[in-house]
């Protein structure tokens, strides 16, 4: 009976079955490496690039050309629902969130300074100041949110629009972690053209929306691990894969902002931005 079933390939099926959990290491291996790179040489260059005013337009001019690209990626990705096909949307949104870091960062497109003086932050007198100050930023990003979710309505794979979702999303769960205050702001981050964004900084002490902050994102983090194991398609669990990793490096700078520390890991791009 076993010699008839060998005969007939039956006896493959547990070679293939031992092999799937390699292959789907090797796919979260992908994932996490995609997320983990990105986050790290794109900001690093997107400080850099504020040495002066060259590199600014440098930097605006590159960061089009690959939002171009980005873009294409999220309408070339949109029925492919392989693993490779989440982690290519998954580019394409965040090369679109460069953008909005690139012209945030470079000040040209940023929000409205306050003329006169603020109350300081956290305070209710410092609240739409503060608003105001980063509001330009905020809408041109809503506004392609809007725009690419309209775009891909119907689309088998959205994983590039989720993503950038939550870039912005946890953006805004550290701008108002820095307003309520924290041990380390990461002021030295800032250009100095941008360096007025310091007076919404909060008290240089913990507040309980770090801890908070930390406890609700983790959840949303350990709640996306527990959809990509349950997800049949192999592009559902990449982008699980990938949704979780951008939620987990969000944890570790939530953390990083509530902890005094000498170094980061992008000391020698501040370096070359002659900071």
């Amino acid at each position: 009976m076993s010699e008839r079933s060998a005969a007939f390939g039956e006896e493959v099926a547990p070679a293939r079955d031992a092999a799937l959990p390699e292959r789907e290491t090797r796919l979260v291996r992908r994932g996490i490496a995609l997320v983990v790179v990105f986050w790290w040489v794109a900001t690093g260059l997107i400080i850099a690039m504020q040495r002066n005013e060259p590199t600014r337009l440098a930097a605006l001019v590159i960061a089009t050309a690959l939002a171009a690209m980005g873009l294409r990626a999220l309408f070339a990705s949109r029925d492919d629902v392989t693993a490779a096909g989440a982690r290519y949307s998954f580019l394409g949104g965040a090369m679109l969130w460069g953008w909005i870091s690139v012209t945030f960062y470079a000040g040209f497109l940023t929000g409205f300074a306050p003329e006169g003086s603020v109350g300081p932050a956290p305070s209710w007198g410092a609240v739409l100041p503060a608003i105001g100050a980063t509001l330009v930023s905020d809408l041109a990003a809503l506004f392609i949110l809007a725009i690419a979710a309209l775009a891909l309505r119907g689309a088998a794979n959205t994983t590039g629009v989720w993503a950038f979702a939550i870039f912005w999303a946890v953006q805004q769960v550290a701008k108002l972690n820095v307003f309520f205050g924290v041990e380390n702001p990461a002021g030295n981050f800032l250009p100095p053209h941008l360096s007025y964004l310091q007076q919404f900084f909060g008290p240089r002490q913990n507040s309980w929306l770090l801890w908070v902050s930390m406890a609700v994102l983790a959840l949303i983090t350990l709640w996306c691990v527990r959809q990509g194991m349950r997800e049949r398609s192999a592009g559902r669990r990449q982008a699980s894969v990938l949704y979780a990793t951008i939620l987990g490096l969000a944890v570790l700078e939530i953390a990083i902002l509530g902890i005094e520390i000498t170094t980061t890991p992008w000391d020698a791009f501040l370096r070359a931005r002659g900071t």
